[in-house]
This record gives structure tokens, sequence and C-alpha cells, in this order.
């Protein structure tokens, strides 16, 4: 039986658990990747105060040692569901594991918003990638798109061509959604086109990629892009399938929470990018960490003198 269960050990995860811990709670966090969630493939941070210039693995471990240091008892679990019994809630994983605890801070994060063009679902890991940080090694000294606006793509970009990789930088707008100190550095590789205002049309290639087909959005011009690599970088979807039963998502499927981070389940809480919220950063991530641990622990008090 536990005080808190937190799910995902992100920088919001992380956070909440030390913030847990130091309450005296008894805290389980449960996480299904590598501690860190996407910050770890995060290959450059320069955001967060007091590290400087930092990778984003460089985070994940000091948070995660910092958790360890604590003493934080840390598992494997892919959950499945949130049972809400009241008082007493179940946790339950892929694996057939059944934690109880009062409490549940949900921070579980995002994946990769695919983009359903032909080809993609077949050429995944053979030419398609979500993560240049994970897989931009295997295509130096080659020609890869990179598919977004957005600061994800663009600094991936910039990423990729410390790597000696020629890039060419999609987006279906005919600008570029970055800020502009991402799009300066950009620009100033001198290794990486762009061609705005065009939309992927299919991916192909057999066994592997081997090109691109693209659209201009405005005068339906095809056109095809000879490529070795395609990364995608179009936004996230929330990871709330086990909880969309409770009723606690918007219709994207994001957590509705309040400032407290309360759901409106009394003992569940969501932080981090799971929730509905202007800015997705490690920063704002710890930060709901700290709230959440901090609300549960006055909701697990009250609990606990009304059962005595």
């Amino acid at each position: 039986m536990y005080d808190c269960i937190i799910i995902g050990a992100g920088p919001g995860g992380m956070t909440a658990a030390i913030y847990a811990q130091r309450a005296n709670l008894k805290t389980l966090m449960l996480e299904k990747a590598a501690p860190g969630g996407k910050m770890i493939s995060t290959w450059e941070v320069e955001n967060y105060a007091g590290l400087g210039k930092v990778t984003g693995y460089e985070i994940s471990e000091k948070m995660f040692n910092h958790t360890q240091e604590l003493g934080i008892e840390y598992q494997y679990g892919d959950v499945a569901s949130i049972i809400d019994e009241g008082k007493i809630k179940k946790v339950v994983t892929q694996e057939g594991k059944v934690y109880e605890t009062y409490a549940v801070i949900i921070g579980s994060g995002t994946k990769p918003r695919k983009l359903g063009a032909p080809g993609e679902d077949r050429l995944s890991s053979k030419g398609i990638s979500w993560c240049a940080v994970c897989d931009g090694a295997f295509f130096k000294n080659k020609h890869v798109l990179v598919l977004g606006g957005g600061n994800s793509a663009i600094e991936e970009a910039v990423y990729l061509t410390t790597m000696n990789v020629t890039v060419t930088v999609v987006n279906i707008l005919a600008t570029l959604q970055a800020d502009k100190k991402a799009i300066d550095q950009a620009k100033a590789t001198g290794k990486i086109d762009f061609i705005l205002g065009h939309e992927v049309v299919s991916f192909n290639g057999d066994t592997k990629l081997e090109n691109v087909t693209i659209r201009n959005v405005e005068t339906k011009e095809e056109s095809v892009l000879d490529v070795q690599g395609a990364f995608i970088f179009i936004g996230q979807i929330p990871e709330t399938e086990f909880v969309k039963p409770l009723g606690i998502t918007n219709e994207w499927g994001y957590l509705d929470v309040n400032a407290r981070m309360e759901t409106k389940i009394p003992g569940i809480y969501g932080i981090g990018d799971v929730i509905v919220k202007e800015l997705r950063q490690i920063v704002t991530a710890a930060s709901d960490g700290a709230i959440a641990a901090q609300v549960c622990a006055k909701y697990l008090e009250v609990l606990k003198r009304q059962e005595r």
C-alpha cells in the first residue's frame, strides 16, 4: 500500500517523487521506458536555469540519481488502467501487477504524432524516424528531410547538421513556427534548405526509404525529394489511453487539471506535457510536479486524519 504512485519518470514525475519523499510519503515511481522521458533524447538544453548548456541525458541522469539518493522506490511499469475505488486507487500494469495507493500523480507524457501518409508505417525504422538524437548517426554524409516548422523540428535539424547530415526542412505552412533564435541558428549552419508551404504525399521505397513525394499546398504541384532519411516532428499525442474510462481528459486526450494539478477525481493529479497547458518545457513540468506533490501531501493528511 502506497501513499502516492507517480506514473512517469520525466522531469515532472521525478520532481514530484522528490517532493513526495521529502513529505514523508511512501512513494512509488513507475516508468515504462528510461528515466527522463523525452528529455533523455533531447540533444541540447540551454534554458534550464543554473545548468547552462547541457544535454537532456545529463539532466535526466542528475534528476534520477537525486531520486535514488533519497531512496525513492522505482520500478518498471507500463500502466494499463487506474481503478478509482474512492479513498483507494488501484494502478494496474500491462504485466498484470496491481498496486494500491491513496493517490496517483500522472506524468505519462506524450508520444510523437504520425503523419499518416502512405509508406510511413512500412518504412518506420527503415529511414523514417521521430528522434534525431536516437537515429541521426545512421545518416552521416547523407541527405534527410525534416518535417515540421516548430522548435522541435528546427532544433533537431540543427543537431543533424553536426553529424555531417544535409537537411531539407519541409513545412506545410508558408512560415516557420519556431522562435527566432532557433531559426537563426538553423540558417547559420549553411547546411539546411527550407521548402515551405508543402506537404508530404508519400514516403517511397521497398525495403528502405528512397525518396519522398511532396506537394505544393497552393498549386498542388508534386515533386520528388531524393532523401535517404526522414525525421517527423509535427506534434505530440498525450499518453492517456489508460485513464480514458475515468473521464478526466479533454477531447484531445490531455488531462484537465486546475492550478493545483487536481483532476476532477480526488486523489488523482496530472503534471507535465500530458496536461492542458500553454508551455510544455522541462522547467514547467518540474514546477507541476512540485505543486502536485505538495497538494497531494495535504490531501493525504486530511484523508488519514479522517481515518483516525
